[in-house]
């Protein structure tokens, strides 16, 4: 009998020295703006809100092998639609995902891994896995973290 393997990725509220200003799913560009689920960070647990799928940050904290979470702020949800308008929209969903603040996910045998990667608009995007142990998200108020179902870690 197969185990189920779940996952509870503690997340860590930070107090934004000023908030960045609102933005909304529909302002992530490609496939960024579709996710699987979807939770705005509040100043408080009670004010985060739900925007797709799941109800609150914990909902979304909670990975299942072959899930990965991203993190975007105002900023860096910017610095995606720049990127995708300059690639005159056909920029590659990992490339649009390398602008998150951070990006963690569960690979199919329960391993944690962390992405750092990049590409800075300045080429291709070069994703690098990294297996951790223990890992924390770290939010901010007005941030949108997003959850996409089923992917690979081999880009």
């Amino acid at each position: 009998m197969a185990t189920k393997i779940e996952l509870q990725i503690p997340a860590e509220r930070q107090k934004a020295a000023q908030a960045a200003g609102n933005f909304e799913l529909e302002d992530l560009p490609g496939r960024l703006a579709t996710p699987d689920a979807a939770v705005r960070v509040g100043k408080a647990p009670k004010q985060d809100k739900a925007l797709k799928s799941v109800r609150s940050l914990n909902g979304i904290t909670k990975l299942v092998p072959m899930q990965v979470i991203a993190n975007y702020g105002r900023s860096e949800s910017r610095w995606a639609a720049a990127y995708q308008k300059r690639r005159a929209g056909h920029a590659d969903f990992q490339e649009l995902l390398s602008y998150a603040r951070q990006i963690i996910g569960l690979d199919a045998d329960g391993q944690i891994l962390i992405c750092l990667m990049g590409h800075a608009g300045q080429g291709p995007c070069i994703p690098l896995w990294v297996p951790r142990e223990e890992v924390t998200l770290t939010v901010q108020p007005n941030d949108i973290i997003l959850r996409f179902n089923d992917l690979t870690f081999d880009w």
